[in-house]
């Protein structure tokens, strides 16, 4: 009797042994032997029999029932959470499954930069993958109205930086996204302002920024540019830029700013029409923003590209010294020309 007794212990201790030994081997055995991985969509909704079945079918693991049986051990059946998951060459089937259950979803990145129109950054938005691409808009004034955008016109509202999304997102919240974050820096640099900056508006400083972030890619240059252009305008004098009349222009510009251009008036011919254009012309970022805010004081009304033509520029004071400048600016250009 206690021999019977001690076989049936024995027997159920191996018995609970392999139990143990097959309940690991299915959690800590590999996805796939020799699978160099891949990206996988769990879809929302999707049952665990579903998920299993896209992953064979991917070739991503050759065992769906493995896997089944390893989320079944772990507890994981009923937690697998939809989106994008990188499947790595090492990963057994209990990593793969801890991840879909916090959710660990791949990141994408999208790079607004500095100095971009409304037209450049549509444009790359459509480009970006996998974003999906919801918007119908191909300018500015359509593209506040989709978004629902306070201004009528959408050229400067959104923050030039590098934001992450997962797969599912759309274009359009990645938009409103970087439009919130270009509202929360644009009243933090308004709220801490230069006395007697003669603007109106955050709004009015925005437009200021733009036009300060296509004319110099210099940092040490930006609230010094926005001295000269602040001083203008205080004095009633044209700003006289030339991104501006560029920006105007739209399609028509080729590369090559003309007198003509500069005569024909539009909107944004800074050199036809006092003060600011009647809308931002670029999409500043954080130096911009803070030079509009806090221009450089001082006595210069004129800036031109320097001589060295390295990207910086000669500021003056008077007309005949600017003029001086332009001149040896464009003997420079010259003597460089084969």
């Amino acid at each position: 009797m206690r021999a019977r007794l001690g076989i049936a212990v024995a027997a159920a201790a191996l018995l609970a042994m392999t139990g143990l030994y097959a309940a690991r081997w299915a959690l800590e055995s590999p996805v796939e032997q020799g699978s160099s991985g891949g990206v996988f969509v769990v879809e929302a909704g999707e049952s665990l029999d579903a998920v299993a079945r896209g992953l064979a079918e991917n070739r991503i693991l050759s065992r769906p029932w493995l896997f089944k049986l390893a989320a079944f051990l772990s507890g994981t059946t009923a937690r697998i959470q939809a989106g994008e998951y990188r499947v790595r060459h090492a990963d057994t089937h209990r990593r793969l499954l801890e991840r879909m259950a916090r959710g660990e979803v791949v990141q994408h990145y999208f790079t607004i930069i500095e100095g971009w129109t409304v037209s450049e950054l549509l444009a790359a938005l459509r480009a970006a993958e996998p974003l999906m691409s919801t918007l119908a808009s191909g300018n500015p004034e359509d593209l506040a109205d989709e978004l629902g955008l306070e201004h009528e016109h959408a050229e400067g509202l959104f923050f030039p930086d590098t934001y992450a999304y997962t797969h599912g997102e759309t274009d359009a919240e990645l938009l409103l996204r970087s439009h919130a974050l270009m509202q929360e820096q644009l009243l933090a640099a308004w709220s801490g302002r230069a006395d007697e900056l003669p603007l109106a508006s955050a709004y009015e400083m925005l437009t200021l920024a733009s036009i300060v972030e296509r004319e110099t890619a210099i940092d040490a240059e930006r609230a010094v540019i926005a001295g000269v252009l602040a001083r203008r305008l205080t004095q009633r004098m044209r700003l006289q830029v030339d991104p501006a009349v560029i920006y105007g222009l739209g399609e028509s510009y080729s590369g090559d700013i003309t007198r003509a251009h500069l005569r024909s008036d539009t909107p944004y011919n800074t050199y036809t029409r006092h003060g600011l254009p009647p809308t931002p012309i670029s999409l500043p970022g954080q130096a911009s923003l803070q030079a509009a805010a806090k221009p450089r004081s001082g006595s210069s009304l004129y800036y031109v590209a320097s001589p060295n033509l390295d990207g910086t520029h000669v500021f003056s004071d008077t007309l005949g010294q600017h003029n001086a400048a332009v001149s040896a600016m464009l003997r420079s250009q010259r003597a460089r020309q084969p």
